[in-house]
């Protein structure tokens, strides 16, 4: 039969001016299992110290509950009082009745049932723990860092100052990340590449950082301080030895056009239609970065959204990174990445039009089309998306199509509106 000892902490006035402590304290005894149970105003003082490390030897005491503040605050404190009074380390629990019952509450006769809970809750547990004995394991002084973005060229490198061998995994073929495909980085508006690249370079030349870049995290085990992590390096069509990143490669690769690969490894090339396309928007411009806007703007209107492989394209004929030209594809709502229907239905959810009965609408709409915002119609003929606003309030609620206003509709009215773009 365990035999416990409670003690519990008045905090000053912390716990005391909303939970009567002596009753707590008495109540414990409730608990077959508890055989002394006292409160005191500052149980982390050295009188408190005492009045533990004496109660144990007094009575026999082998396990010990204090109920006082959080555990991240005094946990290693109360545990190292049982253990001078000769109770293991780890048959000490606490009980928080100060940040969950005195400072959270305003009742003082429920508060003080809470503490009562809270700390028979606590010798529940300490009367099944078990003692435990610290033990020292060998610790492979090795690290491994999963992502090459900012966050992970950052925890790489100082580890690698540390001392500690590295091992940097990155599933795509560069490091960087997101932050490589960003113009600027908020809020000082830095240029995001002159923070990024010093960094990309000083992770590299680490001597202490080993980076896989193309790989994948097959398969973790081992345990804390002895992890054994299988990496899957994936295919390489170069000599990583011998490539010096001329680019002599990709200036005579014969499958040039390629510019993407999908989820099933297979090339996406682009057709020569399209490359004739492409070349004839670009030449109605200068072939600049500075009218990137405008030809993405013509190809949109080609395509109705802009294919990535073509994106990739665009960004090589004005010699530009590709991820600068994604930038601008993703920030600019008027342009989309996903093929979009003939004809493009945007609801407004302002609060006009959401007062007036907007969500109706969306619902009409999505039942007489079989999608949901967002979605486009499997034969291309719709896309429906909301907006904010399309600043035809007097009209609310309003929709367009095609960017023709239909409004102060009625969920009836939707399925003629329709039939007119069939």
């Amino acid at each position: 039969m365990s035999r416990i000892g409670v003690f519990i902490c008045w905090c000053g006035a912390n716990i005391s001016y909303m939970v009567d402590c002596p009753k707590v304290a008495k109540e414990m005894y409730r608990h077959p299992n508890v055989i002394f149970s006292t409160d005191y105003r500052y149980m982390c003082s050295d009188p408190g110290r005492d009045l533990i490390m004496n109660s144990i030897k007094e009575y026999n005491l082998d396990r010990v509950v204090v109920a006082s503040c959080s555990p991240r605050m005094h946990e290693k404190t109360f545990r190292s009082f049982s253990q001078a009074g000769g109770v293991n380390w780890y048959m000490c629990e606490m009980a928080n009745i100060r940040d969950q019952c005195s400072w959270c509450h305003s009742n003082y006769d429920k508060a003080t049932q809470k503490a009562i809970d809270l700390v028979l809750m606590a010798i529940a547990k300490v009367n099944k723990n078990k003692p435990l004995t610290k033990m020292k394991a060998p610790v492979t002084n090795r690290a491994m860092v999963v992502g090459g973005g900012i966050t992970g060229i950052q925890a790489a490198i100082d580890l690698g100052i540390a001392g500690y061998e590295t091992v940097l995994v990155e599933k795509t073929p560069s490091i960087g990340g997101k932050m490589a495909m960003l113009d600027k980085t908020f809020p000082t508006l830095d240029c995001s590449a002159c923070i990024l690249t010093p960094k990309m370079v000083e992770v590299a030349q680490n001597e202490n950082v080993t980076m896989h870049t193309y790989s994948e995290i097959e398969e973790v085990g081992g345990y804390i301080g002895n992890f054994e992590v299988k990496v899957r390096k994936k295919a390489r069509s170069i000599d990583e030895d011998e490539c010096t990143g001329c680019g002599l490669c990709a200036s005579n690769c014969l499958v040039k056009n390629i510019a993407y690969v999908d989820k099933k490894r297979r090339a996406i090339e682009l057709e020569p239609a399209d490359l004739e396309k492409i070349n004839n928007i670009i030449k109605n411009y200068t072939a600049s970065a500075d009218n990137l806007l405008a030809i993405m703007q013509d190809i949109q209107a080609e395509y109705r959204y802009i294919p990535q492989d073509i994106l990739r394209y665009v960004a090589e004929r004005l010699n530009i990174p590709a991820a600068q030209a994604y930038n601008i594809a993703t920030f600019f709502s008027i342009f989309s990445l996903t093929p979009k229907g003939e004809n493009v239905v945007n609801v407004c959810l302002g609060t006009a039009c959401h007062v007036k009965g907007a969500p109706m609408i969306m619902d009409a709409l999505e039942r007489e089309l079989g999608i949901k915002d967002g979605e486009t119609t499997k034969d291309l003929k719709y896309t429906l998306q909301s907006v904010r606003c399309l600043g035809c309030c007097a009209l609310a609620p309003v929709i367009t199509v095609n960017g023709v206003a239909h409004g102060n509709l009625k969920s009836g009215d939707i399925a003629g509106i329709l039939k007119q773009y069939a």
